[in-house]
């Protein structure tokens, strides 16, 4: 079932604006984000194909959940899921009877794994700012890394003789060349693989006129034996293929594109030009979640719309009007806060009670 599938079918039970919208943090240049859930028939779970869990498009913009999802979810006190129980109703546009009574339970819910989960997360965002700090200020290049550019070879030319004491003489290399320096075809060469070492190998002429070559297509490097009576008169060199390096070289371009094909480039305007060393956004939410987590363990629930002071603040670090050190030295305060907060409050329970929640389950189900 795709996204406008799901749309026709009328198994939708809530839908509602998320994110900035919700929160009251949203600027002109801000996305629209849709959340809701669904609910399939029975018979969905009678058959060997199993039913989607969450269905969105490919920018994460729009997502849906069923609802055995979001009560799997809801029940390990995720903030994100834990927050649409709690929506400003002017950003609410589908709620059904179903959702009116998860509604009415939403207390079910709460308890104080939201210190762990709402914390975890907002130190997930610091991690989350580094990250794309680091994508801002390390462009990747369009093309994709080649398993050539982590190539370093000595060439038997570069071995010199030496005598040790009494016995035979012995070769001693030179320093690896990387590969583009050395002028070599490796699609003139083999490899065999050299014994005791990692990523090192013996390169070797072909007899033939028809070569194929050490990377064979988007293969693996392909090593191949050689008689022991021919190693000397067909040796080259050494290569040294460092294929973790490239491994995590292609990941890193592949996060970079797939990062710079589905941002907002408004975003990131400031950091690009050199005038702000965090992300706003990120730091934004990071204290948001600490904000609203510390509202759970006060009041039981969570801060969804912000308004008057605390708006202000959330917005300031948006608008990249504060120091990254300051905002450190409030998300550690905050940390106190919670933390004292999670060892003295009796307003919700240490834990949910998976036995209400699974007859809630059962009977929205019904």
């Amino acid at each position: 079932m795709n996204l406008t599938q799901l749309k026709e079918s009328g198994q939708i039970f809530f839908e509602c604006v998320a994110g900035s919208h919700a929160y009251g943090t949203n600027v002109s240049t801000s996305d629209v984000d849709l959340r809701g859930f669904f609910m399939l028939p029975d018979e969905a779970y009678l058959s060997l194909i199993e039913p989607p869990q969450q269905i969105g498009d490919t920018k994460h913009d729009i997502t849906y959940y069923s609802m055995m999802r979001a009560f799997e979810l809801l029940q390990t006190a995720n903030p994100n899921m834990i927050e649409l129980l709690w929506m400003p109703e002017d950003c609410i546009r589908i709620k059904t009877p179903i959702m009116d009574k998860l509604i009415e339970n939403r207390d079910l819910f709460i308890s104080k794994k939201c210190f762990h989960t709402h914390s975890g997360y907002a130190f997930a965002q610091i991690k989350k700012a580094k990250g794309q700090n680091k994508k801002v200020h390390n462009p990747q290049p369009k093309e994709q890394p080649k398993k050539e550019d982590f190539c370093w070879v000595i060439m038997a030319s570069q071995f010199r003789g030496f005598h040790h004491f009494d016995t035979d003489i012995a070769v001693f290399p030179a320093r690896p060349k990387p590969l583009s320096e050395t002028g070599v075809d490796l699609s003139c060469y083999h490899a065999t693989s050299l014994e005791h070492s990692h990523n090192i190998y013996r390169l070797y002429n072909y007899e033939d006129s028809n070569p194929k070559g050490v990377f064979r297509g988007n293969d693996m490097l392909a090593c191949e034996s050689i008689p022991i009576e021919d190693e000397w008169n067909r040796f080259a060199g050494i290569l040294i293929y460092n294929q973790d390096m490239f491994e995590r070289a292609l990941k890193d371009h592949k996060s970079y594109w797939d990062w710079m094909n589905n941002r907002n480039d408004a975003r990131w305007v400031d950091q690009e030009k050199g005038k702000l060393n965090y992300d706003q956004k990120n730091l934004m939410h990071c204290l948001r979640l600490l904000m609203s987590g510390e509202n759970i363990l006060k009041c039981g629930y969570p801060l969804v719309r912000f308004e008057g002071e605390q708006k202000k603040f959330l917005m300031q670090i948006r608008k990249g009007e504060m120091e990254y050190d300051y905002l450190m030295e409030e998300v550690t305060k905050k940390m106190s806060v919670l933390e004292e907060l999670y060892n003295t409050s009796n307003v919700i329970p240490d834990k949910v009670n998976v036995k209400k929640i699974n007859n809630l389950y059962k009977e929205l189900r019904s």
